[in-house]
């Protein structure tokens, strides 16, 4: 009966690995895509956007987002999908082979995550201000480099000109005068303009809101969202470490 049970169990994983692998190197594949043909992922990208009824101008900057720091992203994606497909393999192959020292790593590596997990939700969720501050802190960071080329990249631009497009749309972290005191160019949202350049009599009439108020809001408005998505990763984790303890066991 043990060994029936263990059979099922060693089942259940290598095809809850397997679907997961194939997953991850389609992120991956979707990381490779993103380096080597952006067409194609701003094709994808429309497409899903789409189905959050994401307004064509906020689509468009979005779109714009990812794909002006293609390389870059595309790095990110491709370690993380490989990194991941590389774990679901072990635990693929380990109930197959029938080794109990791979079931066992494959084991240790998932507590490792998990334990990780718990306690950046734990620290991140015991203090509700603790996420928006480090967003706000991390923005303010980047605007100090607006407009800064680094590395051939402009992602604090890119990043910002997003965060002041999206509808509401909004300027700087508390309105145009951070770029004056920063000695940047007040950039064309502050006007509410798109292409045209701005400047500070323009700014002042406009009185286009900063945007704290913003980001505090979207930050607040999702942290549930955040919890729920972190608690259910975390328990389907935890059943499966439950699930590769009793396959070892028995």
């Amino acid at each position: 009966m043990g060994c029936i049970i263990s059979c099922g169990l060693k089942l259940i994983l290598q095809i809850f690995n397997i679907v997961l692998c194939v997953a991850f190197l389609a992120v991956a594949l979707f990381g490779i895509l993103l380096k080597y043909s952006k067409s194609v992922v701003q094709q994808l990208l429309s497409k899903v956007f789409d189905q959050f009824n994401i307004g064509e101008e906020d689509l468009r900057h979005l779109t714009r987002f990812i794909i002006d720091d293609a390389d870059y992203i595309a790095i990110i994606i491709v370690a993380i999908g490989l990194a991941l497909a590389a774990l679901c393999l072990i635990g693929c192959i380990a109930p197959c082979c029938g080794c109990n020292m791979l079931l066992n790593i494959y084991a240790t590596l998932l507590i490792i995550l998990l334990v990780a997990q718990i306690i950046a939700v734990s620290v991140v969720f015991s203090n509700p201000t603790l996420l928006t501050s480090l967003i706000v802190s991390s923005l303010e960071e980047l605007l100090k480099s607006f407009g800064d080329v680094c590395y051939g990249r402009k992602m604090p631009s890119t990043i910002w000109n997003v965060v002041m497009t999206v509808n509401p749309k909004c300027c700087g972290m508390d309105g145009w005068g951070d770029f004056d005191k920063l000695n940047k160019s007040i950039p064309a949202q502050c006007c509410n303009m798109m292409l045209d350049a701005c400047n500070t009599k323009a700014a002042q009439n406009t009185s286009m809101p900063g945007c704290r108020d913003k980001i505090v809001k979207f930050t607040t408005d999702n942290m549930v969202t955040f919890l729920y998505a972190s608690i259910v990763a975390i328990l389907l984790q935890a059943a499966l470490i439950v699930v590769v303890m009793l396959a070892i066991c028995l």
